[in-house]
């Protein structure tokens, strides 16, 4: 069980706290859908945020406000690390990712055994945040429902054709160290992520999933995002005309369904 070593009260519902277990360190913070008193209410159903690559603050707190106004609850998390930065090669982007799986669920557990527990927990990616929410909707039977926006599957070849520039950066890098092809990078990307959502995506109830998508995205292609669809069962899909960042101009539909 993690321990809770701080938790501040910052007003209007929210609040900041630090779990630790082992080694961990998970900094969160809540948001608690409040009365006009200013004094938080009930405990309303609790949507866990898991954001984009880069993090996304800003990004998170316009969906919890956009949640918040149909009466839910949120949580997120810190990152448990900055991702795709050398010396980062295969085996610890696939460390940093069992970490952020980690750090979510150690949440997960916290809010369960809370004095305040939720009454349902519900879980939001984005991008990759979608893909470790896959994940996570795969090992947590608990979870309610999960919604999984702009991710796919297939990640070692996912990579190598996105147009994401933290992405890119990072293959140069590898190619201009390591001198190392895209044939090479594939392997090794294949025998060490070893948390591939296509490889988790049918333990995901598919009557739990909604699936957004943006037809003209080029960070996470058509074909990954359809294959990941494909694995969670063809769930509920929600297909937006547009790209992976200007998908954010119809925000208030994606929430809304």
């Amino acid at each position: 069980m993690p321990e809770l070593i701080e938790l501040a009260q910052h007003g209007n519902g929210r609040s900041k706290g630090v779990l630790v277990s082992a080694e961990e360190r998970v900094r969160f913070e809540i948001r608690r859908t409040t009365t006009s008193t200013n004094k938080t209410s009930q405990a309303r159903p609790m949507v866990l945020l898991v954001p984009i690559l880069a993090g996304g603050r800003e990004l998170m707190s316009l969906v919890a406000q956009r949640l918040a106004d149909h009466d839910f609850d949120v949580v997120f998390c810190e990152r448990a690390g900055r991702a795709l930065s050398p010396p980062q090669r295969g085996p610890e982007l696939n460390e940093l990712f069992r970490r952020n799986v980690l750090h979510q669920r150690l949440l997960l557990k916290w809010l369960r055994h809370s004095e305040q527990p939720p009454p349902s927990l519900h879980v939001l990616g984005i991008s990759m945040g979608g893909i470790i929410s896959t994940v996570l909707a795969a090992i947590d039977n608990d979870l309610r429902s999960a919604a999984i926006c702009l991710a796919g599957a297939d990640l070692a070849n996912l990579m190598l054709v996105s147009s994401e520039g933290r992405v890119q950066n990072w293959l140069s890098w590898r190619q201009e160290t390591d001198g190392i092809g895209f044939d090479s990078l594939r392997w090794e990307l294949n025998q060490t992520l070893s948390h591939e959502p296509a490889l988790y995506a049918a333990s995901v109830p598919t009557e739990k999933v909604l699936f957004v998508s943006a037809a003209l995205d080029t960070v996470v292609p058509r074909r990954n995002q359809s294959l990941l669809w494909e694995g969670l069962g063809r769930p509920e899909r929600l297909d937006l005309p547009f790209g992976h960042y200007t998908a954010a101009v119809v925000l208030d539909r994606v929430i809304g369904a």
